[in-house]
């Protein structure tokens, strides 16, 4: 013991001395030598760690330290040295944690002075240092509910350091705002269970609350799929109210409530608040079903985890439980629902009024299961008492004088004791705040009880409320349950009151109201309201019944149902239930419920009303007498009270006795019955004037009497009309009165009526009953259907449609109803809709012509006129007559079809429909004098259209045999000849005539001129039919030959145009008719007519590009361009003004432009315009008449099809058949190309024979020499020589120079055609005759062609004279100055062939001294090339065979041929890179083949450098080009070297 003593002085004097080193040196040897278990040991860590600590070894000395203080507690060097370390390293929150640890230590020895000594430390260290937490943590140690505050207040304060601590004001006046502690803070001593403190901590917990809730709604709200606002608040009070800043709050409300210095209006608000926190937080707390466990979570883990003790070790201080975080457990929805509850209830029970407590009240008296309205009238007047100026006070008053109930007792006012320093308490204040404030009439409720009562009403309204009264409580109570949107209570009552007023509308919307707010507190709160919801069931069931009846009945029997399953002696429902069976027809049912409703009793009135209904349903179910018996009685009971009571209460009831007595009379049928039935009528009239039904049957009796009584029977329909206006019957034979009077203003009041009272109005303007969730089948069908005519009438025809869809809702097999549905659709512009309505009429009715006429309507107004027709046809086959309506709409149909089919390019069909429409135009023309003006319109019509059809003279005869009846109708009506046109004579005299071309046309202008003599009394038509008259003429003159009968025909036209603007000046139409007759004949007045017309209508394109072709055919090329943009702009899908541009673009030399400019007019018009596309076609062909020229054959596919269009269109025209012939060639069609050039051929002689001109003459040679070219090609060779032997007879002995040029070119081809027919001798003959006539002509270019080919036949025919002879040939013509490519290679190839090397030397020099961009000029198919390829070949030297093929693909790097044959060649030998390298070619390539060819040698290269993928390259070969064998051939061999390398 001496020697550890001495040791420890050795320390001490060494850590004196500032020896640090040899102090430390030496505790730590002393502690090695004593262990820890000494009692010295604390004191030798305690010199150890002063040693540390002044050798700057912070982290050891305070290990030291720490572990000297665990093994002697009570040691004050060690937490003395911790602190003055701690301190010196600025280590505060180490700091105050040891002050904590050190405030535990006093607290567990009791030692009040040292605790609250630390504690005032700690609370120093916090507030100068933080953090805050840790601050308001020691904080909460001074709160009443610590274990501290018994110890602390038991030590004396200290005297003279009091600082005073500021008291918040509560509530606060923004929950935002956090409360700031005062600087600096009190003693400790001072603020131990201190009312400020506490209420400071709780404002800043609510401020924490509130902050915290709404940034994370806000944060919520921005999340994708985050749900409304509602739910997201709803989420996040459950999250921050149920957790650890919800409890500590709550814990604050509860210890400022019991705190026993709080004022007695902050401890109300506290509780207010309180209530307010717990019904949050069960309201956003999910109930105990919808709770889903958390798997990672389990109950034994948790426990675990909070018993798993602490794992401080040895260098650490230990843990203080005063200091801890506070864990709160965190309750559930029930446990927050019923402390809602008992706070609730403690406001009602201690009647607690403070601002904010009335939801308390609410929370009770919203919560009550109240199986009637008759809530607790205590409760109420409690309520009332508490809060005078509450919207519910106001209505708990008019509910008592409703329903008669006490009134709350009256209050006298009591004088509010002043307090002695002045100033109002806060109770004091709203209570005189609410004072001052009035309700209805200037009073409050308390006063206006006072008034009642100081007028002797002393509590309860012991008489009957009058009807004023009545009416004054219903509106205040409707104005204010609208400020009550919360209750439950409030609305039941309403729903109930306005059932007792019959104001059905508002007795549903207040239930449902009541009903969807039951739903609202029951998921809140977590109960159910299984009485509460079967009253709003039952009052929502009785008003669904009588509203718009039966319109609510499906719901009302739901709900009833629901309530009786619950509650079997619920009357009421029982007996609504039994009226829904009545008003369905079901007499059996509803008897059987007012029989179970009379056997269980009751009250007298309700057994007789059961008894009425009960008789009323065996009358219904046939049992007339026993039924008479039972309404008998029930009529004798209620007159029999009505005398004794002295008072008629029951009017209403016993007028309907009487009436349903009378009914059952009358049903019974017998004379005397239907005369007491008369009588019982008149009795329930006198019982009630205003009782409909009596009126209305009673009109049916004066109507069936004999003789009938109108008179009085319209005035009783119209009395019952007015009194009800569901009363069908009387309305039903009103609306009949007045349709039959074509009173419809009057039919469609009433009809408006009928839907009004059963609850339907709203489906006219598109309202409740035209949406899914309002329809309903309506009971008056014949109102809607009234109420559509009408509409129909007025021709509001969507309107009409929506009263047919309705009324089709009653009864959905009414044809009659599906036909107008359908017209009316039809009429709105809705064509698909009206077929579907209309066939599906004659899915119920087949026979039915109305809907087969509207059918062929509809279908011609969609331009459908083929089905139009069929349907018209159908009329036709199911009527006995023809009527002449149909007939003529026929007429129309097939004029339209032809018109329609003639545009699509089908003559045919369009003959056929013309041909029709004429011969059902003459059956209308048969049946009278009065549509003839319409006949010969549709007549002239079809045959002015039919004479555009027309070809050739056989379909000229088939269409005489249809027109000539016609024409002998128009003689024999026009007995004075009116119809004579000038220069054409009389009908009669076309009839004489043979048929030709002209007939038709001829036709259509006689029926036009017959007409117009019909109408030329009728302004309004007349004017037409002179245009149509003046447009056959011009169509006529157009069509003529110059001379003395097309001047007659202009001046004809002319005179009928002029005619027409003498009657009528203003018309547009007529002036531009006016410029198109005068555009040849006199420019300048079609000018004029023109301009005159655009000052008239400025915006009619025609007129405008009219105009533009005009000055085009003028010369005037900026106006005209002017006028076709006009024409444009007002209309860009007008066809002719874009092909007016596109000749102009073509005359100022804009080809490429000219051509997109009819491109675009052929699409625009879809090929109905003509012209378009004839200059479409001549401008794509003139492109491939350039010599050299490259071109993409694939741009002569449009041209060729709006040529053939045309070529159809338009047979006679010889120069675009021809045309077409020579684009078909170009595109590989040779036979379509033959076709057209005999077409062409043909007219062209029949033309020559008809004019014998010289021009006539060459185009046909030129013809016949194309077709023999082309039938060559088609392989036609006998036709061909035919065809060419023609040709040359007609050439033979012509002197003409275009003939001249053909004669060389027919031989050659009569050459070709022998070579090929294997007459060689003759083929030899005709080459030489060629080669004669080329010489002759001084035709180089054709010799040159001759020559060639003589020389190949020759070489093929073998022997040394034919190769002898064709060696002369070609070397006769290298003698020329500049010979042609062809003729040089040519002969070249016979040098390299026959190996004469002199020939070779000099056709070799030749070649090569043109250069390479003058052969592949001249020689685009690169034979010339090739020549040079072979002869070096031949020659041996591989390399300049190369570098000649290498150079025609430098020269032309676009030709695809070139570089295919460069290819090919490195291929062979085996420079497959280089092969593929050269067949990157960018762009488009010239033809298929040249492609298909460049893709085999691709993928052939692909294979040899040992790419597979070269297969889908050789595929591609096949896929462009499936006729070429070699792309077959490649890709067999492509696929066997593939497989062959994949086996290996």
């Amino acid at each position: 013991m001496s020697a550890t003593k001495k040791a420890l002085k050795s320390i001490k004097s060494q850590l004196e001395e500032k020896n640090s080193e040899a102090a430390l040196y030496e505790a730590t040897n002393l502690l090695k030598s004593i262990g820890e278990d000494a009692p010295e040991a604390a004191q030798v860590l305690i010199f150890r760690g002063l040693a540390l600590t002044q050798l700057q070894r912070n982290e050891e000395a305070e290990k030291s330290y720490i572990h000297a203080y665990k093994l002697q507690p009570s040691n004050p060097l060690a937490s003395m040295g911790l602190k003055r370390l701690y301190e010196k390293n600025q280590q505060w929150d180490k700091l105050g944690h040891l002050l904590e640890v050190l405030v535990q230590a006093s607290y567990d020895e009791n030692d009040g002075q040292r605790c609250a000594s630390a504690l005032q430390e700690l609370l120093e260290v916090r507030a100068k240092h933080g953090p805050p937490d840790k601050l308001y943590r020691a904080l909460d140690q001074l709160l009443p509910s610590s274990p501290l505050v018994p110890l602390l207040q038991s030590v004396p304060r200290p005297s003279g350091s009091y600082v005073p601590f500021p008291s918040p004001i509560y509530p606060p006046s923004s929950a935002a705002i956090l409360p700031s502690l005062p600087t600096p803070l009190p003693h400790a001593l001072h603020l131990v269970a201190s009312l400020p403190l506490l209420t400071n901590l709780l404002v800043r917990a609510e401020s924490l609350v509130y902050t915290t809730t709404e940034q994370k709604v806000k944060v919520g709200r921005q999340r994708l799929g985050a749900g409304p606002e509602k739910e997201v608040r709803r989420k996040v009070e459950a999250e921050v109210l149920g957790g650890e800043l919800g409890m500590r709050m709550v814990e604050l409300l509860k210890e400022v409530g019991s705190h026993p210095n709080v004022a007695e209006d902050v401890r109300r608000e506290v509780e207010i608040r309180e209530f307010n926190f717990w019904r949050k937080l069960g309201a956003s707390l999910p109930s105990k079903q919808a709770e889903k466990p958390d798997a990672k979570k389990t109950p034994s883990a948790q426990s675990s985890r909070e018993a798993q003790p602490s794992n401080t070790s040895s260098t650490d201080l230990p843990t203080t439980s005063l200091f801890a975080p506070h864990s709160y457990p965190k309750p559930n929805k029930d446990e927050a629902l019923s402390r809602t509850n008992d706070l609730a209830n403690g406001f009602v029970l201690l009647g607690i009024t403070g601002k904010g407590a009335e939801e308390g009240w609410s929370w009770v008296l919203e919560g009550k299961d109240e199986p009637t309205l008759f809530y607790d009238i205590e409760l109420l007047h409690k309520y009332a008492k508490a809060f005078l100026e509450s919207k519910m006070t106001d209505f708990i008053d008019d509910y008592c004088r409703w329903f008669k109930l006490p009134l709350p007792e009256p209050e006298e006012e009591e004088e509010t004791a002043q307090p002695a320093n002045g100033e109002e308490s806060f109770a004091q204040k709203a209570n005189k705040k609410t004072k001052n404030r009035r309700g209805r009439n200037g009073m409050n409720a308390r006063e206006r009880r006072k008034a009642r009562r100081a007028a002797g009403k002393e509590g309860v309204l012991s008489e009957d409320l009058d009807q004023e009264e009545r009416e004054e409580l219903v509106s205040g109570m409707t104005k204010l349950v609208d400020q009550l949107p919360k209750s439950i209570f409030a609305h039941r009552v309403m729903s109930r009151i306005s059932l007792q007023e019959e104001d059905w509308a508002n007795a549903i919307a207040f239930g449902d109201k009541a009903k969807a707010l039951v739903k609202e507190l029951e998921n809140e709160r977590g109960i159910s309201l299984p009485n509460v919801r079967a009253s709003i069931d039952t009052t929502l069931g009785l008003a669904c019944v009588p509203y718009f009846a039966p319109k609510h009945h499906p719901r009302a029997i739901r709900l009833l149902d629901g309530v009786l399953k619950s509650q079997p002696d619920n009357k009421e429902a029982r007996f609504a239930r039994a009226q829904i069976h009545q008003a369905a027809g079901k007499w059996s049912y509803a008897r059987k419920e007012f029989q179970t409703l009379i056997d269980a009793g009751g009250d007298e009135k309700d057994i007789v009303a059961a008894k009425e209904e009960l008789g009323w349903c065996v009358v219904n179910e046939g049992e007339l007498e026993k039924g008479r018996e039972i309404l008998e009685e029930v009529v004798e009971i209620r007159d029999a009270r009505k005398e004794q009571d002295g008072k008629d209460d029951e009017a209403y009831q016993r007028a309907r006795a009487w009436y349903r007595l009378g009914r059952t009379e009358w049903m019974i049928g017998d004379d005397e019955s239907r005369q007491h039935a008369e009588e019982w009528f008149m009795a329930s009239i006198r019982a009630l004037p205003t009782f409909p039904s009596s009126y209305t049957s009673l009109g049916i009796c004066y109507s069936s009497a004999t003789p009938p009584d109108e008179e009085r029977a319209l005035k009783c329909f119209q009395k019952a009309f007015e009194l009800d206006a569901t009363e069908s019957e009387a309305a039903h034979r009103l609306a009949i009165g007045y349709a039959n009077e074509d009173e419809w203003a009057l039919v469609r009041t009433i009809a408006m009526r009928v839907m009004e009272g059963e609850g339907g109005l709203d489906g006219v303007a598109g309202g409740e009953v035209m949406n899914a969730k309002g329809r309903f089948a309506p009971q008056n069908g014949w109102a809607w259907k009234a109420l559509g005519s009408t509409e129909v009438h007025y021709k509001n025809y969507a309107k009409a449609a929506q009263a047919y869809q309705i009324a089709l809702r009653g009864d959905p097999t009414d044809v009659s109803m599906w036909v107008m549905l359908g017209e009316s659709y039809v009429k709105c512009g809705r064509h698909i809709a009206g077929l579907k309505a209309l066939n599906h009429a004659l899915e119920l009715q087949p026979t039915n012509w109305r809907a087969y006429l509207n059918i062929g309507d509809t279908q011609a107004q969609l331009g459908a006129f083929d089905k139009a027709i069929e349907a018209y046809e159908k009329v036709l086959s199911l009527s006995d007559t023809r009527e002449i309506g149909i007939v003529a709409a026929l007429a129309e149909a097939n004029l339209s079809l032809g018109r329609q089919t003639a545009a699509g390019g089908f003559r045919q069909r369009s003959r056929n429909a013309l041909h029709a429409s004429i011969r059902l135009a003459a059956d209308v023309l048969k049946d009278g004098r009065s549509h003839r003006a319409w006949a010969w319109k549709t007549i002239g019509d079809a045959t002015f259209e039919l004479s555009n059809e027309e070809s050739s003279l056989e379909e000229a005869l088939s269409s005489s045999e249809v027109v000539q009846p016609v024409l002998q109708r128009l003689i024999d009506d026009d007995t004075d000849r009116r119809s004579q046109v000038e220069g054409l004579g009389h009908a009669a005299n076309l009839l004489q005539t043979s048929p030709d071309l002209e007939y038709t046309l001829k036709t259509s202008i006689f029926a036009f001129a017959y007409r117009a003599y019909l109408l030329k009394n009728e302004p309004r038509v007349a004017d037409p039919a002179l245009y149509d008259l003046a447009s056959s003429l011009h169509a006529l003159a157009l069509r003529l030959p110059d001379g003395e009968s097309k001047t007659s025909c202009l001046k004809a036209a002319i005179s009928a145009i002029r005619l027409a603007l003498e009657r009528d000046a203003g018309d547009e139409r007529l002036w531009n008719a006016l410029g198109v007759i005068c555009g040849t004949a006199g420019p300048q007045v079609a000018q004029h007519a023109f301009v005159v017309s655009l000052e008239l209508y400025s915006k009619d394109p025609i007129v405008w590009a009219n105009l533009g072709y005009l000055y085009l055919r003028l010369e005037d090329a900026e106006l005209a361009n002017q006028c076709f943009l006009k024409a444009q702009i007002i209309d860009p899908d007008y066809a002719p003004a874009w092909s007016g541009q596109g000749m102009l673009a073509e005359r100022n030399g804009d080809k490429q432009h000219a051509k997109a400019l009819y491109s675009h007019a052929v699409t625009l018009s879809a090929g109905s315009l003509l012209e378009a596309d004839l200059a479409l076609a001549i401008a794509t062909f003139e492109r491939f008449l350039v010599p050299g020229a490259r071109i993409d054959t694939n741009l002569l596919h449009q041209p060729a099809f709006a040529l053939r269009h045309y070529c159809h269109q338009r047979p006679n025209d010889f120069a675009a058949a021809h045309l077409y012939a020579l684009i078909c060639e170009r595109l590989g069609l040779a036979d379509e190309a033959a076709s057209s050039l005999e077409r062409a051929a043909a007219v062209l002689e029949e033309e020559f024979e008809r004019t014998e001109s010289a021009d006539i003459e060459s185009r046909y040679a030129i013809a016949l020499c194309n077709l023999g070219r082309v039938q060559l090609a088609a392989k036609k060779y006998p036709a061909a020589l035919d065809t060419l032997n023609n040709c040359w007879e007609l050439i033979s002995d012509s002197t003409d120079g275009t003939i001249v040029s053909l004669k060389a070119q027919c031989k050659l081809l009569q050459g070709l055609v022998h070579y090929w027919l294997r007459q060689i001798d003759e083929s030899l003959e005709a080459f030489q005759n060629s080669l004669d006539e080329a010489s002759a002509s001084q035709d180089l270019k054709t010799k040159e062609e001759v020559a060639v080919l003589l020389s190949r036949t020759l070489w093929g025919l073998g022997g040394d004279d034919a190769k002898e002879t064709a060696k002369s040939t070609l070397m006769e013509c290298l003698s020329q100055e500049k010979p042609s490519l062809k003729v040089i290679s040519t002969l070249a190839a016979i040098a390299v062939i026959s190996s004469d090397p002199d020939l070779v030397e000099a056709a070799m020099s030749e070649l090569s001294s043109r250069p390479v961009e003058s052969r592949v000029k001249e020689d685009p198919s690169g034979q010339s090339d090739l020549v040079l390829y072979l002869h070096a070949i031949v020659g041996g030297d591989t390399q300049e065979s190369h570098k000649v093929l290498e150079r025609a693909v430098q020269a032309s790097p676009t030709n695809v041929k070139s570089r295919n044959r460069l290819a090919e060649a490195l291929i062979q030998v085996g420079r497959s890179k280089e092969a593929n390298d050269v067949l990157q070619i960018s762009g488009g390539v010239e033809d298929v083949e040249s492609k298909a060819r460049m893709e085999s040698l691709r993928g052939t290269a692909e294979i040899l450098e040992g790419d597979e993928g070269g297969t889908s390259k050789l595929q591609k070969g096949v896929m462009l080009a499936p006729w070429e064998e070699d792309g077959w051939n490649a890709l067999t061999w492509g696929r066997r070297v593939v497989a062959e390398a994949e086996a290996e």
